[in-house]
């Protein structure tokens, strides 16, 4: 009697364990796109104006400030940026760079975003390019706590800068830009 209950417990241990042996094998593939994924690609804030500068006067670049501390952040990355993604049909990872503050937020430095780049709110979205050896923005798109980033407002910002064209330009300038 006692070989039996062994045994029926063994058996079903084996199950259960193949089971979940199964699962893990046949469970789809994520892609890892989480803020701390694109974060570790992201530029270092104290190289920016460096790396701007030495990419020459041709190159144009879509930046977005962000910290990985930040929920607003966060929500325009893993919401609002995807949503643009998907209405668009572009891959926004490759156009926009991310360049990372989470150390000015952590030191409370996020002033320097003002002085450097006349943002005055974060997250933000800024185009730019150099001209006679100085970096020249074009335009920005900063978050406003009364009326937040909406995918709508990435893709007229996109638009602005000329890589979208599913608005018409008189649309693409009502964006709200600081």
């Amino acid at each position: 009697m006692i070989k039996r209950i062994l045994l029926t417990v063994f058996t079903v241990m084996v199950i259960y364990s193949i089971f979940v042996i199964g699962i893990k094998l046949f469970e789809p593939d994520t892609a890892d796109t989480s803020l701390e994924s694109r974060h570790a690609y992201a530029l270092d804030y104290d190289t920016l104006k460096e790396y701007t500068l030495n990419s020459g006067a041709a190159a144009v670049h879509f930046y977005l400030f962000s910290s990985s501390d930040n929920s607003d952040c966060l929500y325009v990355e893993n919401t609002v940026l995807r949503n643009a993604e998907a209405d668009t049909g572009m891959n926004l990872t490759d156009l926009i760079e991310i360049v990372d503050i989470t150390d000015l937020e952590r030191t409370l430095t996020t002033n320097r975003l003002k002085t450097d780049w006349d943002i005055l709110s974060y997250p933000a979205f800024v185009a730019c390019h150099v001209k006679d050896g100085r970096i020249e923005i074009d335009n920005k798109l900063e978050w406003d706590p009364a009326s937040p980033i909406s995918t709508d407002d990435v893709e007229r910002w996109l638009s602005l800068n000329g890589v979208y064209d599913g608005y018409t330009i008189e649309e693409a300038i009502e964006t709200p830009a600081g």
